[in-house]
């Protein structure tokens, strides 16, 4: 055996080799780690609102969090109304055009939910974010939830009506460390 025909010897496994290594380098060994940025989380629409980055924030380093306790939930809002949506749906006084309110929040897995503060002002074409601080809350998980599952959570606006969101649930960990747990 010549050296060329050595060295192609050496070189073509060598090759398959970093080749391999370079497409597992991004795999993990646990398949429940999740992506920890806001970002990670899902989007949706209920009439003209967008909901994007939607997260319930579970435990440290996703830890379960038990049933019984509670758990935030986490956010950005974006009210893009048509013209055509000028008149108040609650027979209320009438806000400025264009003005939605996020004015509840349940689920079924949970015994309550709370809007610290109250409703939530949207005004249109505006960004509203639900964080860091814990300003929508699942009070009392009627089962344990961790980090990978999801939980699905309806919203009540005050024009664009309702929908639910099936919402994943996000370890506070990476970015999200200095996201608020629940009071």
């Amino acid at each position: 055996m010549d050296v060329a025909q050595l060295a192609r010897a050496f070189a073509v496994p060598a090759v398959a080799a970093l080749l391999a290594g370079a497409l597992l380098a991004g795999c993990s060994d646990d398949p429940t780690e999740t992506d920890v940025s806001p970002a990670a989380g899902i989007s949706g629409q209920i009439g003209a609102v967008d909901i994007r980055d939607l997260f319930v924030l579970g435990g440290q380093e996703g830890e379960t969090i038990p049933r019984g306790e509670s758990v935030p939930v986490y956010m950005t809002l974006v009210n893009s109304p048509s013209d055509a949506e000028t008149a108040d749906a609650s027979g209320g006084p009438e806000p400025p055009a264009g003005t939605d309110r996020l004015t509840a929040v349940s689920s079924s897995q949970a015994s309550s939910a709370e809007i610290v503060g109250g409703t939530i002002g949207l005004p249109a074409g505006e960004d509203v974010q639900i964080g860091p601080k814990p300003t929508i809350v699942l009070h009392g998980l009627k089962q344990a939830v961790q980090s990978g599952q999801f939980v699905p959570i309806t919203f009540r606006f005050e024009r664009a009506g309702s929908g639910t969101l099936n919402v994943p649930v996000q370890a506070r960990e990476g970015d999200l460390e200095s996201y608020s747990p629940a009071p």
